[in-house]
């Protein structure tokens, strides 16, 4: 029949036909993408920690007399205080009722002077901005500063005082929390929380009951004999104090009211 060589044709054809194309392989990401060589991690300079600042300033008593006691912190025992005796940053000394005693800081060459009755501590001696700053703490009694640079600042519980250049003499009376600060010389200031106020040559300002004085007021006869009894320098310069020169020079004798004794 004529069906069976159509077949065999049909099978022929098609035997003869193209190869079919091989199955497209699956490729890894390894072969999509080239390799790369990674990186090390590029190292960070750490900030180089700058040296704290050193202040080679210090103090010490170059005059102490009768009963004065000193420690080189708070959780030391009170020994007495001799000359030439050095007192360190967070020092403490206090005066008997008969003692007296200055401290000279060096390089600087502010004097320090204190009271009889008195206690007090030195918290900070150090350097800022290049300039001498010193912090003093008051516990009670009397103490007058003679500056010759940077600035000074007295802390009682009351308020603080502070001084530029200048002199300042700083009463506290612990059982009250009555704060005086008298400015003989130069630019002088007193704050709390109620206020501040500055003070020059001659004046003074008071905090009673928490309250700081509204206006500064001239230094008390009294005052101005306490300077003078307690910072003898000041009788061998008479060229420190021209404003109050006349002032001093004729002051009544005055009465020495009995300081406050020491708890």
């Amino acid at each position: 029949t004529q069906t069976i060589p159509l077949l065999t044709f049909v099978l022929l054809l098609t035997s003869c036909g193209p190869a079919p194309l091989p199955a497209p392989t699956e490729t890894t990401a390894a072969t999509r993408e080239p390799t790369r060589t990674p990186k090390p991690p590029t190292a960070t300079p750490l900030p180089t920690a700058s040296p704290t600042p050193t202040s080679n300033r210090s103090a010490a008593f170059t005059l102490v007399e009768n009963t004065v006691e000193a420690r080189p912190s708070a959780s030391d025992a009170y020994a007495p205080a001799s000359l030439g005796l050095t007192f360190p940053a967070g020092g403490e000394a206090r005066t008997g009722e008969d003692g007296r005693a200055r401290l000279d800081l060096t390089p600087d060459g502010t004097i320090i002077r204190l009271a009889p009755n008195t206690i007090f501590s030195l918290p900070e001696l150090k350097e800022e901005n290049g300039e001498p700053f010193t912090l003093l703490e008051l516990f009670l009694g009397q103490i007058y500063i003679i500056l010759t640079g940077g600035e000074l600042q007295v802390k009682t519980p009351s308020g603080v005082a502070a001084v530029r250049g200048s002199m300042l003499g700083v009463s506290y009376d612990h059982m009250t929390g009555a704060m005086t600060a008298t400015c003989l010389e130069g630019h002088c200031s007193l704050q709390n929380d109620s206020g501040r106020i500055e003070l020059i040559a001659g004046q003074a300002a008071d905090i009673r009951d928490g309250i700081i004085s509204r206006d500064p007021r001239p230094l008390t006869n009294i005052e101005l004999q306490d300077w003078l009894d307690f910072t003898p320098e000041l009788k061998d310069r008479p060229d420190l104090l021209p404003s109050l020169r006349d002032r001093i020079e004729n002051l009544p004798p005055l009465p020495r009211p009995r300081p406050r004794p020491r708890p």
